[in-house]
């Protein structure tokens, strides 16, 4: 089988694993921290996806220094316990593999701090299958999609035609769109199937398997 790209961009949250029990946790411990009452489930699910700071001053109207202490407090309970909390989901890591066995580049573009996705990638044993990760810093400055796909093309060294973008959420799509990357939306993450239209996805997949047919349609 052959394939139309040269290289596959991942989200991670809600694309490759399922992360939730330990982001929301770690978020109901900020949120404690703040003297707010808990969070229910579906103001928990809106958190993944975009960056945590967006995340905790769109849903809280926090301003800037609240916002920075809430993210320093789920910082400090993820890093601690939150950040191996999380379940793959069924046929993304040996999509991954099929992928870097074909040649074809793997990247993570990811809102989650570089150093988090390190961690991660090491723990799960996968780097000799992630070609580039495209995180930001682990500070409070957010950066778009949009940028993060970009700066993959360039250290990935690939035309923006040759690239797919897989993601979960709206945030995802309207990055690959921003950057003139082809989309995957994927609906057992943490957004709807209508977000994902919504939002322009050139493509739409319930599973790995469908993901793969995408890829490899030729």
């Amino acid at each position: 089988m052959k394939s139309k790209y040269d290289a596959v961009l991942f989200d991670f949250d809600g694309t490759i694993a399922d992360t939730g029990r330990g982001i929301f946790s770690s978020i109901q411990y900020a949120v404690e921290c703040l003297g707010f009452e808990p969070l229910d489930n579906a103001t928990l699910r809106r958190f993944i996806g975009p960056p945590i700071y967006d995340s905790f001053k769109r849903e809280l109207g926090l301003d800037e220094e609240k916002s920075d202490f809430a993210v320093k407090k789920y910082r400090e309970k993820y890093a601690e316990k939150g950040i191996y909390e999380f379940e793959l989901y069924d046929g993304i890591l040996p999509l991954m593999k099929t992928l870097h066995e074909r040649g074809i580049k793997v990247g993570i573009a990811s809102s989650k701090p570089q150093n988090f996705l390190i961690r991660i990638v090491d723990f799960l044993n996968v780097g000799e299958l992630i070609d580039f990760i495209s995180a930001p810093s682990a500070d409070n400055t957010p950066q778009s999609k949009t940028s993060l796909i970009n700066n993959a093309a360039e250290a990935l060294n690939i035309g923006k035609d040759k690239i797919l973008m897989v993601g979960d959420r709206y945030f995802d799509i309207d990055g690959a769109n921003g950057a003139g990357v082809e989309s995957v939306g994927v609906t057992f993450g943490y957004g709807s199937e209508a977000e994902l239209k919504k939002s322009g996805a050139t493509f739409i997949a319930g599973c790995a398997d469908d993901i793969s047919n995408i890829i490899f349609c030729c």
